[in-house]
């Protein structure tokens, strides 16, 4: 990463040209170090290039490309503090990034403006300078978002998958033959990722296939991809489709995963192992027995790695989720329960409206057709959540009521773009505490029975309200 620009000499300009060396140095030695040597060793590099960094800042105040530079650094710094577990101190440096990036993007525009008032402008505002800041500002919240799911908070790290996307729409990124199209897979990559993890299986599944479509379109999966394309994307649709019993698209993409081990010569085991669990849970044993026999080779670990991510059970979908609140309702009604009964064709007409359709839904702000609609989406998410509680139904209602939080967090941050348009006052508060409030009676009822997710939770919830009603000013 070369930000710096080089200066002539003086007993100040020595010391400034000292200190960028040293960042340079540290910088560099920290990106090699997380390859080699691991992220432990990275982050004691990272120190020294921060230091190198408070010195520059010392010596030169006013040199303009030390923000970026101290963005960069704790972008990459929260990178390895993931990796070492430490989600607090992860955070912490990607929020202090974002806030850089987010000062960078609004010089930017304020640029961008400027030349367009003059009649200067051309092309649009991604191509104001030599990396549009809302691409680093969008890869900062993809990279808390991971953060948040490995640290069990659903709300967080969705609300910065969604927000992450929204910033390379921005910039094109999704538009038909988009220079940035693999920039968009990797994001997708990672949503899939993340939505497996703390999401909507179905969202993660929708991910990982338009990021292979992507990487595949491209015409090749280049080394720079593998990471994203195989490591990530490939491995949740396999997964995914033979969770649905979608043999053949599991197959073709155990495939892909095989051709590219056999090509790095690394990971060829788990590959085999993947297409024999497979094949086998297909009822083609004769077929799996060679990929089995080859896995066993390598470790028997693998297979039983396979077989447990196979036989996992799948946290229920928004859809999933609303389609047994939808049966629930009907069958009380034809009961003749009425009191507190929901109507089944509102339930119906919900699900279809947030989980049905062809358009790309990888995030909440994919679900939402009409912004004017989210309220009433929310309180009707609301009472579903409740009713699901009440039946005990607590993995479907977590998916109900943390949905309706994404989707009141989704139409702020419209509201709060689209300020001029007729439609942007859309009244979200009773919505958003109607959902609060439930979202907090699911958290109690886990923690009154000793749940471990009832902490993460909690502090999920503490950020939700924070940024719904900051995104509210």
């Amino acid at each position: 990463m070369k930000i710096f620009r080089r200066r002539g000499a003086s007993q100040d300009q020595d010391r400034t040209e000292q200190a960028i060396q040293e960042y340079r140095t540290a910088y560099e030695r920290g990106l090699a170090a997380e390859q080699s040597q691991g992220p432990a060793q990275a982050l004691a590099e990272f120190a020294r290039a921060q230091h190198a960094l408070d010195r520059l800042d010392a010596v030169s105040p006013d040199l303009p490309e030390v923000p970026q530079a101290r963005a960069g650094l704790l972008y990459a710094m929260g990178r390895a503090r993931t990796d070492v577990g430490d989600m607090t101190g992860a955070v912490a440096a990607l929020d202090q990034a974002e806030e850089l990036y987010q000062r960078l993007e609004a010089e930017q525009l304020a640029t961008w403006k400027e030349g367009e008032q003059r009649g200067e402008q051309r092309g649009d505002l991604q191509e104001t300078g030599p990396v549009p800041a809302v691409l680093l500002t969008a890869d900062v919240r993809l990279r808390r978002a991971r953060a948040y799911a490995e640290w069990d908070r659903p709300f967080s790290a969705l609300s910065d998958l969604d927000m992450s996307i929204g910033g390379y729409m921005r910039a094109g990124a999704f538009a038909p033959l988009s220079d940035r199209s693999t920039d968009a897979a990797r994001i997708l990559a990672v949503g899939a990722d993340v939505q497996l993890r703390v999401g909507d299986h179905e969202l993660a599944l929708e991910c990982g296939q338009e990021s292979l479509a992507r990487y595949q379109e491209a015409g090749r999966i280049g080394p720079e991809a593998v990471p994203y394309a195989i490591g990530i994307a490939a491995p949740v649709v396999s997964m995914l489709e033979a969770a649905r019993g979608q043999w053949d698209a599991a197959l073709a993409v155990d495939g892909v995963i095989l051709e590219a081990a056999e090509l790095s010569r690394v990971g060829s085991s788990g590959a085999h192992a993947r297409i024999g669990v497979h094949l086998r849970e297909a009822g083609r044993d004769a077929e799996a027995a060679g990929h089995l026999a080859m896995a066993a080779r390598g470790s028997h670990d693998r297979i039983a790695e396979m077989e447990r991510e196979f036989g996992s059970v799948l946290a229920p979908s928004l859809r999933e989720a609303l389609l047994e609140a939808e049966r629930t309702e009907s069958t009380r009604l034809a009961g003749g329960v009425r009191a507190g009964a929901l109507d089944p064709l509102e339930i119906r007409t919900l699900r279809l409206s947030l989980c049905g359709g062809d358009g790309a839904r990888f995030s909440a702000t994919g679900r939402m057709n009409v912004v004017n609609a989210v309220p009433r989406q929310v309180t009707s998410l609301t009472r579903i959540g409740h009713q699901l509680m009440a039946s005990d139904r607590l993995p479907a209602a977590l998916r109900v009521l943390w949905e309706a939080l994404l989707l009141c967090d989704a139409a702020r941050r419209w509201t709060t773009v689209n300020t001029g348009d007729s439609p942007a006052t859309v009244p979200l508060r009773e919505a958003e505490e109607s959902a609060l409030a439930g979202a907090a009676a699911l958290v109690d009822i886990l923690e009154r029975a000793g749940d471990p997710m009832s902490d993460a939770l909690t502090a999920d919830l503490r950020n939700a309200r924070e940024r719904l009603s900051l995104s509210a000013h």
